[in-house]
């Protein structure tokens, strides 16, 4: 929190290190934003594309929220087999001293997100704009960002500040946590005010505008999904069940987005294309260019140390890429994967086999390494995988990272349908078909819930879903997820405890240290000293 409040917005001198994106926003620095000439209409634009690229290093940069919403579930591993301290995460054994930046550096560039996000949402509506429907959209795109930062929050801490404006020496410094359902209240507030306003997909590409913007259609589907969370175990919440499911109609009614690459003989190659990652599934990504964007070191973390083919490619015939081999996918999810699907999807999303093209030690060039063959051959994230790009090491890489897409938004629908005994098929069977999978049909409701659900594991796998899946459903529904893919006694595997010990306030994380020593108006959330 300290840092939230005396950091100084010094937006003269920042470079689009984190927004050079080449397909959206382009726009040059005028002038300095201080001094009481922000904002200008010159310069708006360029505050706002800063904005968006702090999102961006708050969901993505320096794989942090991943190992914050991933190693907790059994879709991944931190230093695949050993003993280290941030397997701790997936053991659910945290202390409030931990001073490791993958998890309390989180919150405090939620708050660098926030701040520019409160400058144009409070300054903007006083500075005179030719084109005030655009001056209107950037506002709306501000409150999508700062909704959208503390619904990330409020899954992972519980009840935060809420710090609404920009902040001075003459201001609240030390706000207390709001509660749970406040947090909520303010988060609604702000995807209502963002959807009245903000235009659609296809008005944007009308109008010229470079895919990459907030859409109306994202502003529903989050405010949807923060519906559909409030529903949930943390705050029981289930009176707007009935409108999230309006919201879902309407994107699915409208037109504007599709399931990609149905029909077609590799349907995830062409979703997961690198080169048209603002396709038509897609209603919200982090865009691809710039450092706080540049997520796709999460993979070069879970590719082998050494070069192989059948992973990732370097485009060029003759050089293959290779990662670190640190942290890696736990044989028990790969075979829970494959016994529920085992066709294109899974065989795009998880990666179980590989071949060697340089001489190791065990190992010869050319040998087929499958999952389960060693330590060396475990199974690999292959969902982001860009095909063909010329890339010399899997830390780089020219694709989008998606936050909200139509596959979520129809298995939400079904999800939905259901909790208000009307289940509806569509959408869960039209993400199946896909995949090649048979329809269902003839369901109880709650049979159809955990069908929904796993549908959703499968297709959202490493798509930071599983973690606020498992949180909304519940603490005995977290352990029946954990259940299987823990053994203490295979190659000293760190995941050693019990399950059934997992104790209820393990389902928000402790709050950050320094935010507490910051700010003596903030409580620890339960449970934790």
């Amino acid at each position: 929190m300290k840092n939230s409040i005396y950091k100084i917005l010094l937006i003269g001198v920042f470079t689009f290190f984190f927004t050079g994106c080449n397909e959206y926003l382009e726009e040059e620095l005028h002038s300095s934003f201080g001094n009481g000439n922000f904002p200008t209409e010159s310069n708006v634009e360029t505050l706002l594309n800063h904005t968006h690229g702090e999102i961006g290093k708050f969901i993505m940069l320096a794989n942090w929220m991943f190992w914050a919403t991933e190693f907790p579930t059994p879709s991944a591993q931190y230093r695949y087999r050993q003993n280290h301290e941030r397997s701790n995460l997936s053991g659910w054994n945290w202390g409030t001293t931990r001073t490791d930046p993958a998890y309390f550096d989180l919150m405090e560039w939620m708050w660098d997100a926030i701040r520019p996000a409160n400058e144009i949402i409070a300054k903007v509506p006083d500075i005179e704009m030719e084109d005030t429907k655009r001056q209107a959209e950037i506002i709306g795109e501000a409150k999508f960002i700062r909704a959208m930062c503390y619904f990330y929050a409020v899954r992972l801490w519980g009840g935060m500040p809420i710090i609404d404006i920009p902040q001075g020496l003459s201001d609240d410094l030390f706000p207390k946590r709001a509660t749970i359902a406040e947090t909520y209240d303010f988060i609604v507030k702000d995807l209502k005010d963002a959807a009245e306003v903000l235009p659609t997909r296809s008005e944007y590409i009308a109008r010229g505008i470079p895919l990459g913007h907030i859409t109306k259609g994202a502003a529903k589907g989050t405010l949807a999904t923060a519906y559909i969370t409030m529903a949930g175990e943390a705050l029981g919440d289930d009176s707007h069940l009935a409108e999230a499911k309006t919201l879902l109609e309407e994107i699915i009614n409208s037109g504007e987005y599709a399931l990609v690459g149905v029909g077609t003989p590799d349907p995830y190659e062409v979703l997961w294309d690198w080169q048209n990652d603002n396709n038509e599934e897609f209603l919200y990504t982090i865009q691809k260019e710039g450092g706080a964007q540049n997520y796709r070191g999460i993979f070069g973390y879970f590719t082998p140390q050494h070069a192989t083919s059948g992973i990732w490619t370097s485009g060029d015939g003759d050089k293959f890429a290779k990662g670190v081999g640190l942290d890696g996918i736990p044989p028990e999810f790969v075979e829970w994967y494959a016994s529920h699907d085992s066709g294109p999807r899974f065989k795009w999303t998880i990666i179980s086999e590989y071949v060697l093209q340089e001489d190791i030690t065990g190992f010869n060039a050319g040998d087929t390494l499958r999952y389960n063959a060693s330590p060396e051959a475990q199974g690999h994230i292959g969902k982001y995988r860009a095909k063909g790009a010329p890339l010399t090491d899997n830390f780089g890489n020219p694709g989008n990272f998606p936050v909200l897409r139509y596959a979520d938004i129809l298995l939400l629908h079904s999800e939905v349908s259901n909790e208000l005994d009307a289940p509806d098929y569509t959408g869960v069977n039209a993400t199946r078909e896909r995949a090649g999978l048979p329809p269902l049909s003839g369901l109880s409701k709650d049979e159809f819930r955990d069908a929904v659900f796993l549908e959703r594991d499968l297709e959202l796998t490493y798509e930071q879903k599983m973690l606020f899946d498992m949180r909304r459903r519940g603490l005995e529904y977290t352990k029946s997820k954990l259940i299987g893919f823990y053994n203490p006694t295979q190659n000293n595997y760190p995941r050693s405890f019990d399950i059934q010990d997992i104790e209820p306030h393990r389902m928000l994380y402790p709050y950050p240290p320094r935010e507490l020593q910051s700010n003596p108006n903030l409580e620890q959330n339960p449970g934790y000293q």
